[in-house]
């Protein structure tokens, strides 16, 4: 094939997005190598969904469909692309592989296992595939040990699973038949050798008898301890090191510049007296070691100059610490340090977007308004599209980037009956498979309600909350409303800033991304770019803020109609990206939707008429003008079919575009050259 490593791995990162005969492409690359096996084609239809559910029907699409497909563990099966899906092929996992495969269900009750039983063995960087299903599941691939010991399937259940001979995995590139998305590689390096403890319980003398743990996960990995589960690394958080040492064994720095942080960690590691068996594991097994992998003399030399340097100069070496970290080397502030403009600009974490344009990953979003706005409401259909993405996007607009979430509701003002009818209200229009409602909205309140109060950043509600991350790994945190979640002073600036930067530290600590709801004040002025009522600081601190509020039905001195009623959606704030013009909104069965496609207003509405036939006109173009003329012909096009009697001048025409744009149903885009095109 004429298609080099670096290149299947591009075709990889976005199979969704190719055609069936560029998955076939990897899968055939990939048979080079790996025994390759045919899986069932397509996606769960209707009916299958219907009769069993989103998640049981999608499972069977997972399956091989040959009988006897096991052969194909120890004999390298042949490709032929005619036998193949070109929605995902299996991996047949053993000696014909010749990898084993370490699949992780949930990483956090995975860290838990590990630490409890194979403390000492942390576990080697390695290729490493996130899967294309709902949440944080991945594939880690060892190398599947020459010679004649054999080495099977073995499962902890609801934990992780060994893949070995009789086993099968998608392979990458292949599409997950329940939410259509691709298998990845996010660490995309050699395969390592497999830990001993994950060949000790995958041989054969297990005799394919269930050991304790496949029965039995320990009771530690399953409630105790919860609480000490870190969102990151285990093994590194036990350890008393600083967060820049931490930061640097996981960086993995470019050839050239991995001396100076090597030696830096080194020095970091002895210093806080950690033993040389550790050190050797760490630097075998996370990426700053890998210059000692490639050079294991020069790494015996750094040792011995890092034991030196320690024991002729301790405080010196203290000292240097500290300076490498920006820190001054005193206890109180040894956790801060600085970073240069090359280390922002190289550093591997990516601006994302959550909802595209819309609301980026880990940046609070700030809902306000008055009461009775249908914040709320708006709430709920957040999060019910970000765990189910509609076709078209958020509003028809915003485009869903991932359907891997888990919300969960900290509210106070909506019980649970409310909560029932609002859902029921919504299905009729909207419905959402049962698994994925039961799996990913989570309410969180005290037993048999859905509500709570209280200060959000108390142990009384924090530690319920950082228990159920620990069984669930949400990644949403919704807060409705603000105000019944502290007991600040909300128009002290001080108090309000102290709250809200200690809740997003909370927040950071479990890697999820906060959504408030803020009631504005009684009178029409309290609202603005602060968003709501008290205190500035609360706008200050928000990255992202929108505000919904409900405009009624306008009318002329004469009594013909302005406007109809709707929910005016404004962004006052955007801090990472270009702000978005206002929307105006319609509402039924407890969903928002423009009032160009709302399925509350007809085409030609009873809204203001010379408005609606510019909507109309627009979406005859299929949502584009690319000039203003092209818009205005189509304007009158439709005077000719409805209204032949009142068919405008092109200059009435274009004064009736003039003020769709100011009322924001539609946009006016100004290119370079001064040009205008149009669109929702």
């Amino acid at each position: 094939m004429n298609y080099s490593c670096d290149e299947i791995y591009l075709l990889i990162q976005r199979a969704d997005q190719l055609d069936a005969g560029g998955r076939l492409t990897i899968f055939e690359f990939l048979a080079q190598t790996l025994s390759l096996i045919p899986l069932r084609d397509g996606f769960p239809t209707p009916a299958e969904i219907k009769a069993y559910g989103l998640t049981k029907a999608a499972k069977k699409y997972k399956g091989p469909v040959e009988n006897g497909w096991q052969r194909w563990c120890r004999e390298k099966r042949p490709f032929d692309q005619a036998n193949f899906s070109t929605d995902r092929a299996g991996i047949a996992c053993g000696p014909a592989s010749g990898v084993l495969v370490l699949d992780v269900d949930n990483h956090h009750l995975f860290e838990a296992w590990i630490q409890e039983n194979h403390p000492d063995e942390p576990l080697p960087v390695t290729l490493k595939v996130k899967t294309g299903g709902h949440g944080e599941r991945f594939h880690l691939y060892f190398q599947y040990p020459l010679g004649d010991e054999q080495y099977f399937c073995r499962s902890v259940k609801g934990t992780f699973d060994i893949r070995g001979i009789g086993g099968q995995v998608l392979c990458p590139g292949s599409l997950h038949p329940e939410t259509r998305k691709p298998y990845v590689v996010v660490e995309n390096v050699s395969i390592a050798p497999a830990p001993m403890w994950l060949l000790e319980m995958s041989k054969k003398s297990h005799g394919g008898k269930k050991n304790h743990y496949e029965q039995n996960p320990p009771e530690s990995t399953s409630k105790k301890h919860i609480l000490e589960i870190a969102p990151v690394d285990t093994f590194l958080s036990n350890l008393n090191l600083s967060d820049d040492t931490k930061q640097k064994i996981l960086t993995r720095f470019p050839q050239g510049q991995r001396s100076e942080p090597s030696w830096s960690v080194l020095l970091g590691l002895l210093n806080t007296n950690v033993d040389e068996k550790t050190i050797r594991l760490i630097y075998q097994s996370y990426p700053i070691g890998e210059k000692s992998r490639e050079k294991p003399d020069w790494f015996e030399r750094e040792i011995e100059a890092a034991k030196k340097t320690i024991a002729q100069n301790p405080i010196g070496v203290h000292m240097q610490l500290g300076f490498q970290s920006g820190a001054n080397g005193s206890s109180s502030d040894s956790e801060y340090g600085f970073m240069t403009g090359l280390d922002v600009l190289s550093s591997p974490q990516n601006f994302e977007f959550i909802i595209d344009n819309f609301w980026p990953k880990n940046e609070p979003l700030l809902i306000t308004g008055p009461g009775g706005s249908g914040k709320s409401v708006m709430t709920l259909q957040i999060a019910m599209d970000l765990v189910f993405p509609p076709q078209k996007g958020f509003l028809d607009r915003f485009q869903v980037m991932s359907s891997d979430h888990r919300v969960l509701f900290v509210q106070s003002e909506n019980s649970l009956v409310g909560l029932k009818r609002r859902m029921e209200i919504i299905a009729k229009s909207h419905s959402i498979p049962s698994d994925i409602v039961r799996d990913k909205l989570l309410f969180f309140g005290k037993k048999g309600d859905v509500r709570s109060s209280g200060d959000i950043n108390d142990a009384k509600l924090k530690y319920p909350i950082e228990r159920i991350y620990g069984e669930t790994g949400f990644d949403i945190l919704i807060l409705d409303p603000l105000i019944s979640f502290h007991d600040q002073d909300e128009n002290s600036n001080d108090a309000m800033r102290r709250f809200l930067d200690s809740f997003f530290e909370f927040c950071d600590k479990l890697k999820v991304t906060p959504l408030m709801i803020h009631h504005h004040g009684k009178f029409r002025a309290e609202k603005g770019v602060g968003g709501g009522r008290g205190a500035s600081a609360i706008g200050d601190w928000s990255a992202n803020t929108w505000e919904l509020e409900f405009v009624e039905e306008r009318k002329d001195k004469d009594g013909n109609l302005k406007h109809v009623a709707h929910y005016l959606f404004t962004q006052k704030k955007a801090r990472s990206y270009e702000s978005n013009s206002k929307m105006m909104l319609q509402m039924k069965d407890l969903r928002f939707y423009p009032i160009a496609s709302s399925p509350a207003v007809g085409k030609t509405a009873r809204m203001d008429g010379k408005m609606a036939i510019v909507v109309d006109a627009l979406q005859t173009l299929g949502g584009t003008a690319s000039t203003q003329k092209q818009l205005k012909d189509a304007v009158i096009e439709i005077y000719k079919k409805k209204k032949p009697n009142d068919i405008p001048s092109e200059g009435t025409a274009g004064n009736d575009i003039k003020r769709a744009v100011k009322e924001g149903v539609i946009k006016e885009v100004t290119g370079p050259s001064g040009s205008k095109t149009y669109t929702f």
